[in-house]
């Protein structure tokens, strides 16, 4: 009888712990599931799943598409400058939601966004100078649903951007100094990511011009070196810490109006090379 019952016990340890390590297997499983949802399969369609933010530019036409794994809010940053006849456009799920076209660098055509045209997307600086800037659009997805930029055109000298950045692909940008996002020592790239800001009167330093660098730059990646349409020296202020989204300052010598347009930002990295950033007319605010 002792060993019978023995064996009972034995036998009922046996499927306890059984139990135990299916329930907590299928726990893990579930948990490993619930963070891909939120940032490991929020992926772009095809090869470009490695990409991050994607970005197109003067450089970089055509169509690009995302494809949302879970219900998210996505922002869409367009800017249409150019020289010669270009679009934009952005569609859900087959539905154009977004759109820009213009024939020349004096077009008034202005950015649409669900079939209204957005006033402050292309503004008269004078003389029948139409200037665009850039703007910033958010779109609900449920899961499933597809959204395809698409920008052409010739732009000539222009620096027009059509961006897409969503939950799960920000964070894999490349990050700035590295390989993948400087090539080789020396050479010039465009800064990427959401959040650059031109302010041309800021609130303190005497109303001079401020910088914001998008969030994903910091301090060490940066030597310092600053030019603005190749003259160095125009650094006021590089402010030690990050402040207005956790964003990098840099106030500059003079008024934003003072520098014209187009400004050209150059900014030296640490580890060699250049990243750049164009505003069109000096005396604008402008966001990239």
């Amino acid at each position: 009888m002792q060993t019978s019952s023995r064996q009972l016990r034995l036998i009922i340890l046996a499927i306890f712990l059984v139990s135990v390590a299916l329930t907590t297997w299928a726990q893990t499983q579930e948990a490993a599931g619930d963070s891909q949802l939120t940032s490991v399969d929020e992926v772009l369609d095809g090869d470009d799943s490695q990409q991050g933010t994607i970005n197109l530019t003067s450089d970089n036409q055509g169509s690009r598409t995302y494809t949302a794994t879970s219900d998210c809010e996505v922002t869409i940053s367009s800017c249409l400058e150019t020289y010669g006849n270009a679009e934009l456009s952005v569609t859900v799920n087959d539905e154009k939601v977004i759109s820009w076209a213009r024939s020349h660098d004096k077009d008034p055509a202005k950015l649409i966004v669900n079939g209204k045209e957005v006033a402050e997307s292309n503004q008269d600086v004078g003389g029948g100078d139409f200037t665009p800037t850039a703007q910033k659009t958010k779109l609900k997805l449920k899961k499933g649903d597809k959204v395809t930029l698409n920008l052409t055109g010739d732009f000539g000298r222009a620096n027009p951007h059509l961006s897409l950045t969503g939950p799960g692909i920000e964070q894999k940008d490349a990050a700035p100094g590295s390989d993948a996002d400087q090539g080789s020592s020396g050479e010039t790239v465009m800064g990427s990511g959401g959040g650059f800001l031109w302010k041309p009167i800021s609130d303190s330093r005497g109303g001079v011009a401020v910088i914001l660098l998008p969030p994903k730059y910091r301090h060490e990646q940066f030597n310092k070196k600053i030019w603005i349409n190749g003259q160095a020296g125009e650094v006021l202020d590089w402010r030690p810490d990050y402040a207005n989204g956790n964003r990098m300052h840099i106030f500059l010598k003079k008024k934003g109006a003072q520098y014209g347009g187009p400004v050209k930002i150059e900014l030296g990295l640490a580890k060699g090379g250049k990243i750049q950033w164009n505003v069109a007319n000096g005396a604008k605010r402008t966001e990239k």
